[in-house]
């Protein structure tokens, strides 16, 4: 009897689950990736695979052949399902739905599958089509694909947002002189007179954003970071700046995995570490797992390099790497906190060199490379807080900014000193090891380090994050007898409304045969 009730009240629980399901609205059809859209997908889609081959012409300008096979467990079958795909309805060529041909339906910017070819379960959807170039980056002799924010629906048919995290399986076929490197192992490479195919292994669990390659006459090194070996891929051609670059490049690396690794207690969370020097790229850098991205003038220096050419390129290896765990192991689940991934890369690559580089160059450092660049947008009206709202993925470029590579490293720091190193290095290890794999937001790591902090730290999120602007502080001493009677340290808001940011800093009062620090707690107006 008591197994009978256990069994109707689980009975229960599962059918008011997909009760629930079946009760969401149909999204409607709109350019981009509606937040609407992407909350009905993720509660209907999971297990995602998708295995992608493009037949690369050594011609720029002729088109890339693409076949993709997308398969999904899902859920329910009430509503059509949409597939992103931002290119021209005549780039499809075909489309079979679970082993049967369907009209192509494309509008929107995206694909729609009716339910009627749909099934509870496992579908999968072959296509043909030719891929977009728009994040395709190509060039004479190479490409490099770039996807983030929401750009790998531009070049094939996909679910475009961050919390649908899948594997892929990626062949390429391409001019027989040319290499390739992925997020994958390389499982087998074929060679015809005039092309080579390259087959990787499964990949890792990614979003479609941390998807990429790159590939074309490229030079390959290898070399070890950490306990791997790892392969390279650049186009320089200096022999100075190859011989002086290199072993130092391999170095980087191998410093910031060991950090990395012994910071967070978890190894290198990807079955392999790879990066290219790409000339041109459109950043510094770009963190996808097993195959990062660099600016190529930004790696390869000789012997004439400044200490701040050095300093940068040791901080953009540190801050690629730290997003492995930041980012790309943990990710957000929506592009509203694309400032997390950003604040710990920056601020996680700044606690790794400040052992290499001493307290005194590490609080210098800081204070140069964020304080000025946050402050010259944060004390301005049209301050926008660190964590924005977000409706529409294809609107997603416009949260990158000063606020989030700058501020966020300054509230990071502060949050840190508040809860203390080690209860914050707690909180943090436990909110990588609870969501690996996964995603997360940033209101679920706050409420993680709640539980480890004394001070309330929904007051101060509220007011460090979800608030923009910055406090004005000014002081009043009183002396007497050539002796501080009293110093009143105040603060207030730059604008006028009533708010205070609670902080910690250090007052210096210098004499002349000595000097005292004091540490105030500013925690009041």
């Amino acid at each position: 009897m008591v197994h009978f009730r256990y069994t109707l009240v689980l009975l229960s629980v599962c059918l008011l689950s997909f009760s629930w399901i079946d009760d969401l609205p149909n999204p409607k059809l709109e350019t981009g990736v509606s937040k609407a859209l992407a909350a009905y997908r993720k509660s209907v889609l999971s297990q995602l695979n998708y295995k992608l081959s493009l037949d690369i012409p050594a011609d720029k300008a002729s088109s890339i052949a693409a076949k993709a096979r997308v398969s999904f467990q899902l859920k329910t079958n009430k509503h059509p399902l949409q597939l992103d795909f931002k290119e021209r309805t005549e780039n499809i060529k075909k489309i079979v739905v679970n082993g049967k041909a369907v009209t192509i339906v494309h509008s929107d910017e995206h694909i729609v599958i009716e339910p009627k070819y749909l099934k509870s379960g496992k579908n999968i959807v072959d296509l043909e089509f030719i891929a977009g170039n728009g994040a395709l980056n190509r060039n004479a002799d190479y490409l490099y694909a770039l996807f983030v924010p929401d750009r790998a629906r531009t070049v094939f048919p996909c679910f475009d947002q961050p919390d649908l995290k899948a594997t892929y399986d990626l062949t390429l076929s391409m001019p027989n002189d040319w290499t390739a490197l992925a997020n994958a192992k390389l499982k087998d490479s074929l060679l015809a007179p005039d092309r080579r195919t390259y087959v990787f292994n499964t990949s890792d669990t990614l979003s479609t954003y941390l998807f990429s390659f790159v590939a074309g006459k490229f030079k390959t090194v290898y070399g070890k970071t950490g306990r791997m070996t790892s392969e390279f891929l650049y186009r320089e051609t200096d022999s100075v700046k190859i011989r002086q670059s290199v072993p130092e490049i391999f170095k980087i690396h191998s410093e910031s995995l060991d950090y990395f690794e012994k910071w967070t207690g978890i190894p290198y969370p990807f079955q392999k570490f790879g990066f290219s020097a790409i000339p041109d790229f459109q950043f510094g850098g770009m963190e996808h797992p097993g195959t990062i991205h660099y600016k190529a003038s930004t790696f390869f220096l000789d012997g004439g390099a400044t200490k701040d050419q050095l300093n940068s390129r040791t901080h953009l290896i540190a801050h690629e790497t730290a997003h492995m765990w930041f980012g790309d192991l943990v990710t957000m689940n929506w592009f509203t906190d694309v400032w997390m991934k950003e604040v710990f890369a920056n601020f996680m690559a700044d606690k790794s060199t400040e052992g290499s580089e001493g307290a005194n160059v590490f609080d210098l450092k800081f204070l140069i490379d964020h304080f000025p660049a946050a402050y010259g947008i944060d004390r301005t009206t049209g301050a926008n807080p660190i964590r924005q709202p977000l409706d529409n993925l294809k609107d997603a470029g416009t949260l990158y900014g000063n606020i989030i590579y700058h501020k966020s490293p300054i509230m990071m720091r502060q949050l840190e000193r508040l809860m203390g190193k080690e209860k914050f290095q707690t909180g943090v290890r436990e909110y990588l090891r609870k969501f690996s794999n996964g995603n997360a937001s940033w209101p679920d790591l706050i409420t993680i380090l709640d539980r480890y902090a004394s001070a309330d730290l929904q007051k101060w999120n509220k007011v460090w994050v979800d608030e923009p602007g910055r406090p004005v502080i000014h002081y009043d001493m009183q002396q007497e007898n050539g002796k501080i009677k009293k110093f009143s340290i105040m603060q207030s808001s730059e604008y006028g409304a009533k708010r205070y940011w609670p902080q910690l800093f250090e007052l210096k009062l210098i004499y002349p045969n000595y000097s005292k620090e004091i540490t105030v707690d500013l925690n009041a107006d």
